[in-house]
């Protein structure tokens, strides 16, 4: 998860001292990534930003308000000067309802979603870096270990409970649940963690390099960690270097026995139908960046439609927040509910924190409204009532399909006539280029035979003869030049 932290300016005057701030939040999100390393997730921060002169939006009212002015602000002033997967806000202001964070459910990856806010609410690194994390942790799927699903923790002693823990006045808890682990593994196969797979640029991590925390950062060949845990027998833990012969580390996608694996071979199954397969270049490491389905394309035996890699139908979204069983209101009972313009139906929210209410067409496209599994059968016919998520207050609605609470036409989602230029041999990924069947060659699918690499790994041979020929003119005409190369109820408060 390529992470960034935002300390807003009473975060900030809490300590007056600049670099006081920035070293607490780098302590914050080294402890974050420390609770997520058992899960198989690593948490890099790419930067941390504090507002030392004053907020960029109102921070105060609702935790509610405040997250849904947060995730505007980051949508439209953060991400295009800074790509990341996740932001998180450190804020020093107390909320009307003593929460003390908020974050989007299952939202990791979407523009407009992914993020979180959390109260510094203690001198204690650890209990707002659990906070943090709690939030985080909802981003990515994982729900409130409630007392019926019988979750447990390591750290689930007498005074203590697990990070997604519901809220209670026990200290927060220091690891996640295996419901949480089970969680994450089922939003992961949904496809919801498709920004995930790209490896950080080490000059775009936060922090002094250092040999031996698991990131191959500036000046290093890999890194596996200290000498007493390190296993690697193509990594020098010492110098954090590969060892004489070795071509890539082991652990990445693409390497085997210390050498490139050759192009063309696989390094990530799809998960979920609106993935698609990665497969080596030949020449890095690392699998390629993940690549999915173009929006729109239709899912779940045309119920519904692809959206940033995932599909996601009214009752996969329901099921995610309450569990299965769970799923969605009758049309006209929601489109009842989202009339409302208040906080129990919406379709979305004004910086002042007024509700804007649904038009009849856009009913769909508003507050999710979902109902257990156990109330479908015994509700009277004729009653209309969305469930509340009780005891998830820090959990704001899960991204859907709609663009802006807006029932759009799916041609507004992507170039609905790419799919014809593959000639019925292949699909439309995210960036808009064919990924060809297996025996058919990019990059238009048209052709049989030839590599069936996808489109990306042809433009990269194209690119690399291009630069071999440009090297051998600028030798014969003698100009040397240098190439370069280019993640209502009880209120979430810990005591």
């Amino acid at each position: 998860v390529e992470l960034v932290m935002v300390v807003d300016h009473a975060a900030f005057q809490n300590y007056r001292d600049l670099q006081r701030i920035r070293t607490r939040t780098l302590e914050i999100a080294n402890q974050v990534d420390a609770f997520f390393q058992p899960l198989g997730v690593r948490v890099a921060l790419l930067a941390v930003e504090v507002w030392s002169e004053g907020d960029r939006f109102e921070v105060g009212g609702s935790a509610r308000a405040a997250l849904e002015r947060f995730l505007r602000w980051r949508q439209e002033e953060l991400l295009p000067r800074l790509p990341h997967d996740n932001t998180q806000l450190l804020t020093g202001v107390r909320f009307d309802d003593v929460s003390v964070g908020m974050s989007a459910q299952a939202s990791m990856c979407s523009p407009a979603r992914s993020g979180g806010i959390s109260m510094d609410h203690s001198v204690s690194v650890l209990v707002v870096a659990s906070t943090v994390a709690h939030q985080l942790g909802h981003n990515l799927g994982m729900r409130h270990d409630s007392a019926g699903r019988f979750c447990d923790c390591s750290d689930l002693r007498q005074d203590r409970s697990c990070i997604m823990a519901s809220p209670t006045g026990l200290t927060p808890g220091l690891s996640f649940s295996n419901c949480s682990q089970q969680d994450l593994e089922r939003s992961l196969q949904r496809g919801q963690g498709w920004c995930l797979s790209n490896v950080p640029e080490p000059r775009h991590l936060a922090g002094s390099p250092r040999c031996g925390n698991h990131f191959v950062e500036l000046d290093e060949g890999c890194d596996c960690g200290l000498s007493v845990e390190c296993t690697d027998p193509c990594c020098n833990s010492s110098s954090c270097q590969l060892m004489p012969g070795a071509e890539c580390a082991t652990g990445d996608a693409c390497c085997q026995d210390c050498q490139l694996r050759r192009a063309g071979h696989p390094c990530r199954e799809p998960l979920g139908e609106c993935d698609l397969p990665e497969f080596c270049d030949g020449v890095s490491p690392h699998c390629p960046p993940d690549a999915f389905l173009q929006d729109g394309q239709p899912c779940a035996g045309g119920r519904a439609v692809c959206f940033s890699g995932a599909c996601a139908t009214y009752e996969g979204q329901c099921q995610q927040l309450l569990g299965p069983g769970a799923g969605p209101v009758s049309s006209s009972c929601m489109a009842s509910l989202n009339a409302k313009g208040d906080e129990r139906g919406h379709c979305g929210q004004l910086p002042n924190g007024s509700y804007v209410a649904c038009a009849q067409r856009d009913a769909g496209c508003g507050m999710l409204q979902c109902q257990r599994g156990s109330t479908r059968a015994d509700r009277p016919e004729g009653s209309c009532q969305g469930t509340l998520l009780p005891g998830d207050e820090d959990v704001s609605d899960a991204a859907m399909v709609c663009l802006q609470h807006r029932c759009q036409d799916v041609s507004v989602l992507g170039d609905q006539q790419c799919r014809s230029k593959c000639h019925g041999h292949g699909v439309c990924n995210n960036h808009g280029h064919c990924h060809c069947e297996r025996g058919w060659a990019p990059p238009t699918c048209e052709s049989p035979g030839g590599s069936a690499l996808p489109t990306a790994l042809l433009l990269s041979a194209l690119l690399g003869l291009a630069l071999v020929l440009g090297l051998c003119c600028a030798r014969r005409t003698g100009l040397h030049k240098r190439l370069c190369q280019l993640g209502k109820g009880t209120s979430c408060q810990y005591r």
